[in-house]
């Protein structure tokens, strides 16, 4: 459908809006540490051009030929990550050659071609499919952006890895530890559908403070969708069967359901409870 489509002005500047709405002060409560998200590359497409922004400034800071086939599914939402390896390879050095923690990357289709797709899907009340929906959208990746910078999902801190080694070493060699006596905190690595939740909220929150009638559609949406998942739970043995909302296969149904709780329960701390470790006291 959207094979020879070629981005519009509107286009490119709805993308620019998505990031003005990051960078929003009110923004901050989110974004407590601006440094995670900064460097950001912000990468769309068409039939013709990569396009890529940075966003500190904003600023569309390459526009690359490509003679890929644009497939719809690209075109239809937008990622933390490269949707594809193939537009990886097109990609300045600057960014292809570096982690995603130096340079982290979003990626996505742009307002036409993603309304459109949307509209096609069949979402009972989808919310996607407006303007006000697709400029949240940019905002939930930077929420995955943002969550994954703090690097909670594997044992990525060196330091507190080798005082857990040399503790457990003193444990085993004399049963005490002097490090025990200093900190009793036992950090555990936090599952990664934990940064779907965040980006869930991250959403949530921005669409209170900016787009009012995108969360009505988020909440008329998250009930037609839990009503259906209530009634598929009620179906499920549990001891043989995933439920309905397994995080591992289903972390968006998870998402919607923990995040508004949480959102509800700690609305004023649920940024921080996200992004620290899980801890044993």
């Amino acid at each position: 459908m959207f094979s020879n489509y070629l981005a519009t002005q509107k286009d490119l500047k709805t993308v620019e809006d998505g990031l003005r709405f990051v960078m929003h002060p009110k923004m901050r409560f989110v974004f407590k540490d601006k440094s995670k998200i900064v460097n950001t590359a912000v990468i769309s497409y068409d039939s013709r051009f990569i396009y890529i922004w940075k966003i500190n400034p904003i600023k569309l800071t390459f526009k690359i030929p490509h003679n890929l086939d644009i497939l719809n599914e690209w075109q239809s939402g937008w990622w933390a990550g490269i949707v594809s390896k193939q537009i990886k390879k097109y990609l300045p050095d600057e960014i292809k050659k570096t982690t995603q923690f130096e340079i982290p990357i979003i990626s996505g289709g742009f307002l036409t071609p993603f309304i459109t797709l949307q509209k096609e899907k069949d979402v009972s009340a989808n919310p996607y499919i407006t303007e006000e929906s697709y400029l949240a959208t940019v905002v939930h990746e930077f929420g995955h952006v943002y969550w994954n910078n703090f690097k909670l999902w594997w044992q990525s801190n060196k330091k507190v890895n080798l005082d857990y080694i040399q503790t457990a070493i003193d444990l085993y060699s004399s049963g005490k530890s002097s490090s025990l006596s200093k900190n009793n905190l036992i950090h555990i690595s936090s599952p990664t559908y934990l940064g779907e939740v965040f980006a869930f909220c991250t959403e949530y929150c921005s669409s209170e403070f900016f787009w009012p009638k995108h969360k009505q559609k988020i909440d008329k949406y998250a009930i037609s969708q839990i009503e259906k998942i209530a009634h598929e739970e009620k179906l499920k043995d549990l001891n043989t069967q995933d439920s309905t909302f397994e995080p591992t296969t289903n972390s968006h149904d998870y998402a919607l359901i923990v995040g508004k709780i949480l959102l509800t329960q700690f609305p004023t701390n649920w940024t921080s409870t996200l992004t620290r470790p899980l801890i044993f006291t």
